[in-house]
């Protein structure tokens, strides 16, 4: 696997939040868009670290060979990471609705190995709705 690198984006706030705990955000016009922002003290190097460790999800696109998103865990929050460019960059945010049980299980093992496993399953109770 090579190194997956992330990209904030220039002007992308969309996904920054106030404080230092991530946060969700109801859109106004549409209830059930809701948006993941990332707590600011998360460091680049944690960020680069936690998307190296990250869980890729099933590709449904068959015309690349990199997954389209990927899942890790940071102090119990799950975090998705999307490219935009093919897999040459990602951009996370905390994630909240449907996963997959294979990767619900993935990220379990790694909330294990992370030593959050406690926190993963009380943010999994109130924001992830199993399927498959």
């Amino acid at each position: 696997m090579s190194v997956r690198k992330y990209d904030k984006g220039e002007r992308r706030f969309k996904h920054v939040g106030s404080g230092d705990l991530p946060e969700f955000e109801v859109e106004d016009d549409n209830p059930k868009k809701i948006i993941g922002k990332c707590p600011r003290t998360i460091s680049e190097q944690e960020r680069d670290r936690l998307l190296q460790i990250a869980v890729a999800a099933i590709n449904p696109d068959r015309e690349i060979s990199v997954p389209s998103k990927l899942y890790s865990v940071h102090q119990g929050t799950i975090y998705e990471a999307q490219t935009s460019d093919h897999g040459e960059t990602y951009h996370a945010y905390p994630f909240r609705g449907k996963l997959a049980a294979s990767i619900l299980q993935q990220l379990r093992d790694l909330a294990d190995k992370e030593g959050c496993r406690e926190a993963f399953e009380k943010f999994v109770k109130t924001n992830i709705t199993r399927h498959g």
